[in-house]
Formats: C-alpha cells, structure tokens, sequence
C-alpha cells in the first residue's frame, strides 16, 4: 500500500484586462484596480464592492492593496494546492501463481474526486486539482470615442479557482492493473546467497553441501539472543525454561524447512531446473519466516512488557521478506 501526498504553494497571477486594449496583439495587458469609492461609473462601483465583499481573503487583500493603481505583475497568488494519489499492490500466492501475479488499485487526483463526492460538480471547493485562478479583473464593455477611453465591466469571478468547466484540469480516475511474470523470476538476494547463481539454464540445480549452515543464517533463531540477556532481564528460571522450549522448538522446525528443501532437489536431480529450485526455496523460506514470527510472539507472551520492551530491536525483528 502506497499513498502520494504534496502540496503546492499558490501561483502568482496577474490581474488582467480581457481584451488586447493596447493592440500589441497580446492579452497580457494589466488591470486597473478600480478604487469603488471613487470610480466614476457606478456599475464599475458597485461591482468592485460586491467583489471585494465575497473573493477570497488572498485575493482581496491582492486587490485592496492595488486600489486606484495599475495592477502589478504577479501581485496576486493563488490558493496552495494539495494532492493525494493512493495505490494498492496484491501478489496473491495462490492458485499456483507463486507471487507471479500483481494486482494494483491505482487513483489519480483522490483528493478531486472526493470533492466531487461530498459537494458535487456545482459546489467544488478546489481539492485536489491544480487550479489556475481567473486572472481576468476587467471586461471591456465599449469604446468612447468623445472621451478616449474604455467602458469596463468587473468580473466577479475573479481569482476563482473553479472555472465554467468545473475546475477538474486534472479529472478523478481509478485503474486496476494485472501485471503477470512469465518465464523465469529473478531470485532474491537472500535466495542467491543461499544456493548461489546457476551459470545457465540446465546447469545444476542443486542445493550446495553446505546449505543447512546458510539457512541457519538466513533464518537466525532469535531466542539465544534473548536468552543472553538473562542477567539485564532479571529472567527468572521458569521464564528461562519456557523460553528454552520455544528456541528447541523453532530449531526443529528449521530443520524440517531445510531437510524438505534438500530432499526435494535430490529428487529432482544435479540437472534440475534452477527456477524450480528458486520458487520451492521461495515458499520455505516464507515457512521459516513465519515460524521465527511464531516463535517471537509466544517469547513475548513468556516476558514481562518491561522485559520485551528492553530487548534490541534487532532481535524482535523477524527476518525480512
């Protein structure tokens, strides 16, 4: 399971015209932030009071400070913007697949489409998405050829992040994805250092003589260390006792792993398969792992929680996978 999170700082924007007023063929040109208090038309007036009353804190402060002036370039900023990706990844082990199967559950922009969910495509509130807020402040509404100047109109959607097309640039999905192995699977570097790298296919796919000491430690029984922290422990002696079962216990367990995995690749001989080799020696190392977690579980219920909690955690750790 993975989940991806981050968060953007607002962009900086510039209030703009929505027309080419200056005829440089460009619609860049910069607002004039109409002060309502003195503007002279009162439709402009009113508009920049009715926009100042319900824009964002952000972008309200950008234009108050502005007031009476020409806006200037990126003087405004935009809201920060977070986002959220979350994956799922399941390699089932049965059905004979031996992990060779993974199945993922993959999101993009999560955080988008619970905002759909929750406030519905009329009402978003800009989760998730990397909104570009309205830059435009001014419409242009005529020309006055008597005056020389423009008619504008406000727009009151100004520094909006949610645009006429909902605002989703980057649009909620959901994937599941199958990806299956098939050939050979490259081993781990636990089952490399265990039976060694075969030089090809066909070569030998026989266990070394000295396999039972390798496995011994990959699969390290853990109780003699506890047990060699009797004295810091204050471990009494029918404490001692258990745990010494538990130790004697995982050791035969151990060597039935070891002894199963010598006895079938003798069986399948010196010209054995190496894959085969690697996907049984596979599923016994996850036998042994699973008896040291056994183990581990049944030592913590033999100790005080002062006691485990005082023991490193390199020996509570089981080997991993």
């Amino acid at each position: 399971m993975s989940a991806f999170g981050r968060l953007t700082s607002g962009a900086p924007f510039t209030p703009l015209v929505g027309s080419d007023i200056n005829g440089d063929g460009a619609r860049n040109d910069r607002a004039f932030v109409f002060d309502p208090a003195t503007a002279a038309d009162p439709a402009v007036a009113t508009a920049m009071r009715a926009l100042l009353a319900t824009a964002p804190p952000a972008v309200r402060d950008c234009l108050r400070r502005q007031l009476g002036h020409v806006a200037g370039r990126n003087s405004c900023r935009g809201p920060w913007q977070p986002a959220l990706d979350f994956q799922i990844n399941w390699r089932p082990a049965y059905f004979g697949l031996a992990r060779r199967l993974t199945v993922s559950l993959l999101t993009v922009n999560l955080l988008g489409g619970v905002d759909l969910w929750l406030h519905g495509a009329a009402n978003l509130h800009g989760w998730g998405f990397a909104a570009a807020p309205d830059p435009v402040l001014l419409y242009v509404r005529g020309f006055d050829p008597v005056a020389q100047r423009f008619g504008y109109g406000v727009n009151g959607r100004f520094g909006a992040t949610v645009a006429a097309n909902g605002g989703v640039t980057v649009p909620f999905q959901l994937a599941i994805q199958a990806h299956l192995i098939v050939g050979p699977v490259a081993p781990s570097r636990r089952v490399r250092t265990l039976l060694g790298e075969p030089v090809a296919r066909g070569a030998g796919g026989a266990v070394p003589s000295d396999f039972a000491a390798r496995l011994a430690q990959i699969l390290a029984n853990p109780i003699p260390a506890i047990l060699g922290y009797r004295d810091s422990l204050q471990l009494t002696a029918e404490q001692v006792a258990r745990l010494q079962a538990i130790s004697d216990s995982l050791d035969a367990a151990t060597r039935d792993v070891s002894d199963s995995l010598i006895a079938e690749s003798r069986r399948a001989g010196e010209h054995a398969d190496p894959t085969t080799v690697y996907d049984r020696l596979r599923l016994k190392l996850a036998e042994g792992r699973r008896h040291i977690r056994h183990a581990l579980e049944a030592a913590q219920r033999v100790l005080t929680p002062r006691q485990w909690a005082r023991i490193p955690d390199a020996v509570k750790t089981p080997a991993p996978r």
